[in-house]
């Protein structure tokens, strides 16, 4: 069973080591290069970080947000009222180390996140995923996060995305999905948003290379 820390002060070196050699070798606009001074900040400031070892060796680490009062809050893009500000918690960046990959622990890191934000009495999870960034998108669209929004942000397109914490997971079945389209294709997933429907599964094929997005109106579930 793989076991998840609370990362603290000891583990920063890591930490940064870690995401400068991942962001090394991704494309740019499929993620945020972050300071040093996030890092720290979110170890215990306005934030936790977790971690995933093979011995003594840190090879996944996942960041929550928990931004305080005074600091920048992914709520603003999705437009909500000042008064659900304070109950909104950051699903932030994940890294992986490469050698290490296959084994699910960005949504492994991801579930634990989203049951920390709870515990500190956060209700709305929100995170922001490069569409491009295919892996990504699938796992955090695989835990219940749902896409809410598209727009230009860290230099980039990126999805906009949330999940109630304080209200029970709705399993969607593709018989139920409306339409389909694209992870990459912005007319038809801006169209969608606008018209009023969420983004709330996928699905990927052998003969595919960009997963494709299932729309269905909010008020459906």
């Amino acid at each position: 069973m793989t076991k998840i820390i609370r990362l603290g002060e000891i583990h920063l070196p890591a930490v940064i080591a870690l995401h400068h050699d991942v962001i090394a070798d991704i494309d740019p606009a499929l993620v945020a290069a972050e300071t040093d001074a996030f890092f720290q900040n979110h170890m215990s400031d306005c934030g936790q970080i977790f971690g995933i070892f093979d011995q003594d060796t840190l090879v996944a680490y996942g960041v929550l947000g928990l931004p305080r009062p005074d600091d920048p809050n992914f709520g603003t893009d999705h437009k909500l009222p000042s008064d659900l500000l304070p109950d909104v918690a950051h699903i932030d960046g994940v890294a992986i180390r490469k050698d290490c990959r296959g084994h699910h622990w960005q949504q492994k890191l991801t579930l634990h996140r989203l049951q920390q934000a709870r515990a500190s009495g956060r209700q709305i999870a929100l995170t922001t995923v490069a569409p491009g960034n295919f892996a990504s998108l699938i796992n955090i669209l695989s835990v219940g996060m749902t896409i809410r929004g598209l727009k230009d942000k860290y230099g980039a397109k990126r999805f906009l995305m949330r999940l109630d914490l304080d209200k029970a997971l709705t399993t969607i079945t593709h018989d139920k999905i409306t339409d389909w389209c694209p992870a990459t294709d912005f007319t038809r997933c801006h169209d969608f948003l606008n018209s009023g429907y969420i983004g709330v599964t996928f699905r990927k094929t052998a003969s595919q290379s960009v997963p494709e997005i299932g729309w269905i109106l909010r008020h459906c579930i």
